[in-house]
């Protein structure tokens, strides 16, 4: 009873911050969608209009994201006293190291995406104690539920990490309750929206890793068990099951919750972080409308239907588009061709308006694309240029590091 209550304690505290994050859930859909193009795709729309997508978001970020991982941080081990001076180079190329064997420069890249889409990206950093080293593991922030009211991860009272795993898996991690394991489908697919998996598969457990400072809620007579001097804790539950895996004290010395929180932008007394895509989805949506009523007149312009009267003589279907066509007809009789308006001048004006905008919000100009500004030829002058241009991606990187 006490395992079954403890367990619908956290599926409770789960629920609880899963809707508090929900809008921000949504809005990352949707946002995933403008970057890959498909949120400007009318499926709906009739055959003959056009559906032309011109995604400035997909290349804005594309241009961020090589430029924020050109280099690879410089560590830098500071001695504290005279004597650690000559550890410290020994300590620098270790940090290296570490780096290079993490593979982290090819995981931020990935992670990246999620940072500009979404404003967020999270990294677990658990220290391995069978392998004996430091492992970086990507976390989608679908997936990651903190305290509604925390500002930060260490200032939160829970952190947790929900995700489904096959139940052979679990069973392997915790055979010691094998026997009441059991599987079924996936019923918040949020927490699988990025993996390529079949959202009615069976066999899946839900899993809740929740770091909390909750001294209070364990199991009883484990409680007892802990250090006098223990202030967080990690649990794991299988909620839908009723079941405690796991219920210690948290292992780290610094007592902290071992994830780590990057932002693109950070909104001061918010926990989540926001991204490009927010402020450049509206001129976008604008600018494809326009796109599309251009090339929508266009069509009609370049085939303006024709005017004949029916005892002009011209069979149905004879008169095409055929270059250098001629038309017979009976005399005082009418065959014309509508003249097609022009198209104004204020149209084509507000898309590049709306172009302008989408350099403006997201600080990517065309001199970061290699295109040069006019009257600037000068190698020195590019350089200045782009340099200039990078202020808004150096900010970015400074927080990244």
């Amino acid at each position: 009873q006490k395992e079954a209550m403890l367990a619908s304690h956290w599926d409770r505290k789960f629920k609880e911050s899963m809707i508090s994050k929900s809008e921000f859930t949504k809005r990352w859909n949707t946002y995933f969608d403008a970057y890959k193009g498909d949120y400007f795709n009318k499926k709906g729309s009739p055959e003959y209009k056009s559906n032309l997508v011109s995604n400035y978001i997909f290349s804005i970020i594309e241009t961020i994201r090589p430029i924020m991982v050109d280099n690879d941080p410089k560590f830098q081990s500071m001695p504290r006293s005279p004597e650690g001076m000559r550890f410290s180079e020994d300590l620098n190329k270790a940090l290296g190291y570490e780096w290079d064997r993490e593979q982290m420069n090819t995981k931020l890249y990935r992670e990246l995406i999620n940072n500009l889409v979404t404003g967020n990206y999270f990294f677990f950093v658990p220290w391995d104690s069978l392998k004996k080293e430091i492992r970086a593991v990507s976390v989608s922030p679908f997936n990651l539920f903190v305290d509604p009211i925390a500002q930060s991860i260490q200032d939160a009272e829970y952190v947790i990490y929900a995700d489904y795993y096959n139940i052979n898996v679990v069973k392997r991690q915790f055979p010691e309750h094998a026997e009441r394991l059991v599987g079924s489908t996936i019923k918040h697919t949020e927490l699988v929206q990025d993996k390529d998996v079949d959202k009615q598969v069976e066999n899946q457990v839900l899993i809740l890793e929740i770091y909390h400072r909750d001294h209070d809620c364990h199991l009883q007579g484990a409680k007892d068990t802990f250090s006098k001097d223990a202030k967080s804790f990690v649990t794991i539950v299988a909620p839908e099951l009723g079941l405690v895996l796991k219920d210690d004290e948290n292992p780290y010395k610094d007592d902290k919750y071992p994830f780590v929180h990057g932002k693109d932008y950070d909104v001061p007394g918010q926990f989540w972080g926001e991204g490009e895509v927010s402020q450049l989805l509206s001129p976008q949506t604008y600018m494809n409308e326009l796109n599309n009523s251009v090339l929508d007149n266009a069509k009609a312009t370049a085939n303006m239907p024709w005017i004949v009267d029916s005892i002009s003589g011209i069979p149905k279907g004879s008169i095409t588009n055929r270059p250098g066509l001629i038309i017979r007809k009976r005399q005082g009789t009418e065959v014309r061709r509508e003249q097609p308006p022009g198209m104004p001048s204020y149209v084509v004006n507000a898309i590049e308006s709306y172009k302008g905008d989408m350099e403006q919000i997201s600080g990517i100009f065309d001199t970061l694309k290699g295109n040069s500004e006019t009257g600037v030829y000068t190698a020195q002058g590019i350089l200045a240029l782009q340099e200039a241009g990078q202020a808004r991606i150096r900010l970015k990187v400074k927080l990244m590091e």
